[in-house]
């Protein structure tokens, strides 16, 4: 080390040592910053580094506070190391060091030990044989160090699964005599350690696809293990022993051969679905061996299935529950089981539908017939999953699926109700949705956007908390069934859908033009008015160049509401500026883009004047500090509307307007503040309507409409009279006598005083 300018100096090897003896300070800080000290000078001189720490390993534990942080810098020093500076007497001393230590103590798996473990397996990376040399040293005999020994062996296969294989008849040969000795404590180990030396076996022939089969000995042993394994272990009451054997097995599966396996399947097929009435955890194992036991039984090019389909109904019927299984706390390390455990239990199906195609079709559509609707809903996620994987071979399925949905859109639960939103988006990419099957399903689309957040509050209140807790396993609170999908969620998902069925598939276009149209007018589908006019904008956007076509494809239809019922429901629904989805901005959007359905006069006033009231709109937080922006917004709808109508200055097409407004009353409550602006919408129709006839009976609808109890609709009212009677006063009179000789003096003068005060 270079001299300091005071001219006294440490030398790099002392001061190594003392960042080592801080390894054993009592102030977890001090440790923590040795230890990453030492690995920062490890990664420049881990021969340094490993010189010091043996000088301190030399007594163990007894001597040395923290020989688990010791051998973590160990470890990373010999990982620093380049081959050519490994000394394999060296590393021969290392090892003893971390042997001796784990063969000294009667614990398992405390920090100290997994460190040593991890230092062997370390040296192991650079000489394998040295490694196992001194592992196989201590597994004779009834050493309590075995599970130990045997849980490095394991480690070093997931680390190097290249060095490993080729050494896996000499580990064999060695652990196989030891077995009947394994205490129930310690056979969780030992299984473990036989599922990971299957997976090196695997990656290995991933990484090496030339190497040769395994040679008979090796398969010897493995199969007397399959054996222990199936007929012992799997069958103990310790439920880690039964778990961790099953894990074991489902890694053997496609090893063993296919005569065993086959005898097997009786047996482990059983032990394997008998784990699926325990937790998360276990079920997302079980899962995993069963996807490897079906890959092999039933996948496999060595020959025909080993089960038929009548045998796997009993494992599918017992998998459609478990999709159900979500999780809500995305914090919870369970929310990735839960996902995974999804995803395993998808990839078991595709195992099968790959083979046995038509018969699964049939057996996911009779369970979608069924009440029970835990198993309807695994139906619907299976079938969404599968579409587009199986579309070849249920290319002629198409009625069938499209009728078997069909009878499930009335189904009330929230969560089945998700699982066909999501089905008709896949059903929609892969041509199922034609003709009015295809309406169909955008309309239950489109009445789930329509949800509010009275939906929520009523559903929350007769939530049916019984009924959401049947579940296949023990689950844990936090773990969330189908049945508790808030509606919310469901309103978000369908919008989701909708817009992907309008943006991304081409084919859904003529669903879409001009259906969705029609679902503007309904009161039911009010809520959902925003995202509508947001897909019809997309279309239009798509179509603005055949205008011709869009007009054409309207008027060939009787079903679709006329350009005036548009119109009138459109200019109402702008009341809310603040309205979810930008409820304002996209109605004014999509009347822009509808402008070729109207009079050819309107176009181009709209195309100035409605970017200016989507200014106003487009800064909600700066709106909100305006007390009187809903006036000044009702205000500006009123004098947009008026100005409509002076430009298309044809009084047929006003009068057809007047008529739907008549009609639009219904959709709309009487202490709903949209009813006010309807009045005034219809005081400035009528302002420029010169039959009087006509006037005066839409004056009496607009008044049997109202319920002037409610300030609100009282004021509509009065504004909307007052409209009226700047172009037909005597008519206006004429009416208020009218309701003077009819409902007496004290409800005219509180109708009449709201009248004066605003004209």
């Amino acid at each position: 080390m270079a001299s300091s300018s005071s001219g006294s100096s440490i030398a790099a090897p002392e001061a190594v040592q003392v960042l080592v003896s801080l390894l054993a300070d009592e102030s977890p800080n001090v440790r923590e910053s040795s230890i990453a000290s030492l690995k920062d000078i490890a990664s420049l001189s881990p021969v340094l580094v490993l010189d010091c720490c043996s000088a301190v390993s030399r007594g163990g534990r007894r001597r040395f506070g923290n020989m688990a942080g010791v051998f973590q810098v160990m470890l990373y020093a010999v990982g620093a190391l380049d081959n050519k500076d490994v000394d394999s007497p060296f590393m021969i001393k290392l090892a003893k060091i971390a042997t001796a230590e784990i063969i000294s103590s009667k614990e398992l798996n405390t920090d100290w030990q997994r460190a040593a473990s991890g230092l062997l397996v370390s040296i192991g990376l650079h000489l394998p044989d040295l490694m196992m040399d001194e592992i196989f040293l201590h597994l004779p005999g009834t050493n309590s160090a075995l599970p130990a020994m045997v849980q490095i062996l394991a480690d070093f296969a997931l680390a190097d699964a290249l060095q490993f294989t080729p050494r896996l008849k000499h580990v064999l040969s060695r652990v196989l005599p030891i077995l009947g000795n394994v205490r129930d404590a310690h056979r969780p180990i030992f299984a473990n350690a036989f599922k990971c030396w299957c997976q090196a076996v695997w990656q290995y022939s991933l990484d090496n696809p030339s190497y040769p089969s395994l040679d008979s000995d090796i398969m010897s042993f493995l199969n007397s293990v399959f054996e222990l394994l199936l007929r012992v272990w799997a069958a103990s009451r310790d439920l880690k022993v039964r778990t961790s054997s099953v894990e074991a097995l489902g890694q053997m599966v496609g090893l063993i051969p296919r005569t065993q396996l086959k005898a097997a399947l009786p047996r482990l097929v059983p032990t394997i679905l008998d784990l699926y009435k325990r937790d998360q955890d276990i079920s997302f194992l079980a899962t995993c061996s069963l996807h490897n036991l079906l890959n092999a039984s039933v996948l496999s090019d060595s020959g025909p299935p080993l089960l038929e389909f009548e045998e796997l109904s009993i494992v599918l019927s017992t998998l459609l529950p478990v999709v159900c299984i979500h999780n809500d706390n995305k914090e919870n390390s369970d929310f990735s089981v839960g996902l995974k455990t999804y995803n395993e239990v998808q990839r078991c199906f595709l195992t099968v539908g790959l083979v046995y195609p038509e018969d699964l079709f049939v057996f996911l559509l009779n369970k979608c017939k069924l009440k029970e609707e835990l198993l309807v809903f695994g139906a619907l996620c299976v079938l969404k999953h599968l579409l587009p994987r199986l579309s070849e071979a249920w290319h002629n399925k198409r009625p069938l699926l499209v009728e078997a949905v069909r009878c499930l859109l009335d189904e009330q639960n929230l969560g089945v109700r998700k699982a066909l939103s999501e089905l008709i988006v896949v059903m929609a990419s892969h041509c199922y949705l034609v003709g009015p099957s295809g309406e169909l399903f955008v309309e239950y689309l489109v009445r789930h956007c329509a949800l509010t957040d009275k939906d929520r509050h009523d559903f929350e209140r007769s939530k049916d908390v019984s009924g959401n807790t049947y579940v296949p396993f023990q689950y844990k609170r936090s773990e969330v069934i189908i049945g508790t999908l808030c509606p919310m969620e469901l309103r978000a998902i369908s919008e989701k859908s909708l817009l992907l069925l309008t943006i991304t598939i081409p084919e859904m276009e003529h669903i879409l033009w001009p259906f969705l149209l029609k679902m503007i007018i309904p009161q039911a589908y009010t809520g959902a008015v925003a995202m509508v006019c947001r897909c019809i904008s997309e279309l239009c956007r798509h179509r603005s160049s055949y205008c011709d076509t869009m007009v054409n494809g309207c008027k060939a239809r009787v079903d679709i509401p006329n350009p005036e019922e548009l119109f009138v429901r459109l200019v109402v629904l702008l009341h809310d500026p603040l309205a979810r989805e930008q409820l304002a901005s996209q109605i004014l959007t999509v009347l822009r883009y509808l402008a070729p359905l109207f009079p050819k006069n309107v176009g181009l006033f709209w195309q100035d004047e409605i970017p200016k009231l989507k200014a106003y709109v487009s800064d909600t937080e700066d709106l909100k500090q305006d007390p009187s922006y809903q006036e000044t917004w009702d205000d500006m709808i009123i004098n947009f509307f008026a100005e409509s109508l002076d430009v298309i200055h044809d009084d047929a097409w006003v009068i057809s307007l007047g008529n739907a407004v008549t009609k639009q009353y219904g959709l709309y409550t009487a202490n709903d503040e949209h009813s006010a602006l309807l009045h005034r919408c219809f005081g400035v129709l009528l302002q420029k309507v010169n039959d009087r006839a006509y006037v005066l009976d839409k004056i009496d609808w607009m008044y049997k409409q109202a319920d002037i109890t409610i300030p609100t609709n009282r004021l509509g009212l009065a504004k909307a009279m007052g409209l009226v009677a700047a172009s037909h006063l005597d008519t206006v009179l004429e009416k208020l006598k009218g309701i003077l000789d009819n409902v007496g003096q004290s409800i005219f003068r509180r109708f009449l005083s709201i009248f004066s005060d605003d004209f």
